[in-house]
């Protein structure tokens, strides 16, 4: 049996140019967690129009409310949500937020209600795992939005040729960190 291909987050986390929760509280990591759960949860309702507790969750209204205001102040359309890629010659896999179109451009998009570190490197490896996957409907952009509590968000597209070099070294380093391991 083969193990299963090491995750985005996972790769970004070991070669460090992930999320480093040292020196932050257990509590305080798990309220982030659920509160990002929520959140994410949340969008994958709207985007498929259906209901879900986490639509009325007192945690992520203020989050979704600017998820919301995104999409209406945007235009971006909303294809699908909460979906798994692979990237079979890289060996990893993935799991983006949201892919759709904005301003005539294919698009995966990452919410974010917290930390932001290595969101560029993680949405470049989305991209090209995506696009081994669909080579004939190619991601063009790549973009985080922040979410704040107080219903305002910011958008950042992300530029992609810079994002994937750093992407693509950081999976090269992790599987040779794997091979040393053997």
């Amino acid at each position: 049996m083969t193990a299963p291909l090491p995750r985005v987050t996972e790769i970004l986390a070991a070669t460090g140019l992930g999320f480093d929760p040292t020196g932050i509280s257990a509590p305080v990591l798990e309220a982030a967690r659920l509160r990002g759960e929520l959140v994410h949860a949340g969008i994958e309702a709207l985007v498929y129009g259906y209901e879900a507790p986490a639509l009325t969750d007192p945690i992520a209204a203020p989050y979704l409310d600017a998820w919301r205001k995104f999409l209406a102040e945007s235009g971006f359309k909303a294809e699908r949500a909460e979906f798994e890629v692979a990237h079979p010659a890289w060996r990893y896999q993935g799991h983006p937020a949201v892919l759709g179109w904005l301003l005539g451009k294919r698009i995966i998009l990452d919410a974010k209600t917290g930390d932001q570190t290595g969101v560029a490197y993680q949405l470049a490896g989305y991209r090209a795992a995506w696009n081994a996957e669909h080579p004939t409907e190619p991601v063009e952009a790549i973009a985080a939005v922040k979410l704040n509590y107080d219903g305002r968000y910011r958008f950042h597209e992300i530029e992609v040729p810079a994002a994937e070099r750093v992407w693509l070294a950081a999976v090269t380093v992790f599987h040779a960190q794997q091979e040393q391991r053997r």
